[in-house]
């Protein structure tokens, strides 16, 4: 018999504001979008590299991973009654702390906890998954289990995307004001995660206006740096590293082009965001290792003041930082405050630079020639 669902889940659906922001597009647009981030940490933890969704007819939306989506301890083969916990949060223990690092896209404890979220938004989910010759399956209606999960007959010579995990789910329109889904809404951030998340593959299909992305970046950021500059005349070929610095992770793509503009994203445990001490370590690092250039060359007196804008002008930076317990201004995740992060930045960016203009002083000639140039063109 499945469990019923928990008081935490009816929560969800009395006051889905509080979870998702909203019955407006924003809230809607987290459903899918809690999916994908689901996929992406199962393919980083090497259990799939393939992601999709498909928006077909009737409001509806289904998304494949191609392997398990969960661990095998939360839910076995065969899975009982572990399946509908699951998605009902029956087992679920708020108040346990997340792992250091996690991504700050999830809204609860884990993704696991989120599949629950979109259960009990959805007016139906249903949700199979297996591999091999066993396929598991089980439906639910407004987060209540419709039935008990039960196996579906695999034929031997069976399409592979019959295997691995789906769930497919129509946004309750009781609950949404308007429950179609934009596919500009979530190619952006597919093409993020396909960056975040190298060798992956990310598929966005749209039945109703006959439309098809498909991302996969071989080399992560630095493939998307070089997709973002290509039309602004780089300078030079990107350059990518990946660092630490005590519990920090960096990982960092850039390249300067001739065109102007400033082309500066940044991610903060997989969240987007717009500012914070995390980008203040990235413009030290950036003058750092530019004055030091300066001074094997014998330019520092032309090396201009410590001007954010004129070093980052013409600069294509992706920046993905990991930091174990992130602290942030305001009540908005926009701007990260961990003063320790600042340091890491500054000091892995300012090293790697440094090593890089040594090893290719062709193109680290004509960086400092772009940037003194942009000094001198401010008057």
């Amino acid at each position: 018999m499945s469990p019923p669902s928990s008081d935490l889940l009816r929560q969800v659906r009395q006051r889905p504001g509080m979870y998702v922001g909203d019955t407006g597009g924003y809230g809607l647009h987290r459903l899918p979008l809690l999916l994908l981030e689901a996929g992406a940490l199962a393919a980083s933890e090497g259990r799939g590299d393939e992601v999709s969704l498909h928006l077909g007819a009737g409001d509806s939306c289904s998304f494949f991973f191609n392997g398990p989506l969960w661990p095998s301890r939360l839910v076995p083969e065969p899975p009982g009654d572990s399946l509908a916990r699951l998605f009902t949060l029956a087992d679920a223990d708020l108040h346990a702390p997340r792992p250091d690092g996690a991504p700050e896209t999830f809204l609860l404890v884990s993704p696991y906890e989120d599949l629950a979220v979109v259960n009990a938004l959805a007016s139906e989910l249903e949700v199979s998954f297996g591999a091999g010759r066993r396929i598991w399956r089980q439906a639910f209606r407004c987060g209540e289990p419709a039935g008990p999960v039960h196996e579906v007959p695999v034929k031997e010579d069976g399409p592979p995307s019959a295997r691995g995990t789906r769930i497919r789910f129509v946004p309750d329109p009781s609950i949404f004001e308007r429950p179609r889904l934009s596919f500009l809404g979530l190619l952006l951030r597919m093409e993020e995660l396909a960056a975040l998340h190298e060798r992956v593959s990310f598929r966005l299909r749209d039945d109703v206006r006959q439309v098809e992305t498909h991302h996969r970046f071989e080399r992560g950021l630095v493939d998307y740096s070089a997709r973002l500059s290509a039309p602004a005349f780089p300078l030079h070929a990107p350059w990518g590293f990946e660092g630490r610095h005590g519990s920090s992770r960096v990982r960092l793509s850039l390249q300067w082009c001739g065109a102007p503009g400033i082309r500066v994203v940044s991610w903060v445990n997989q969240l987007r965001v717009s500012g914070g001490t995390h980008l203040k370590g990235l413009v030290q690092g950036l003058h750092g290792a530019l004055y030091h250039y300066a001074e094997t060359v014998g330019r520092t007196q032309e090396i201009p003041a410590y001007i954010p804008s004129v070093l980052t002008e013409g600069l294509t930076v992706l920046l993905d930082v990991m930091v174990a317990r992130p602290v942030w201004l305001g009540p908005v995740k926009g701007e990260l405050a961990n003063e320790e992060c600042e340091f890491a930045v500054a000091s892995l960016v300012e090293t790697w630079l440094g090593k890089r203009f040594q090893e290719e002083p062709v193109v680290a000639e004509q960086v400092l020639e772009h940037v003194i140039g942009r000094y001198i063109a401010r008057g």
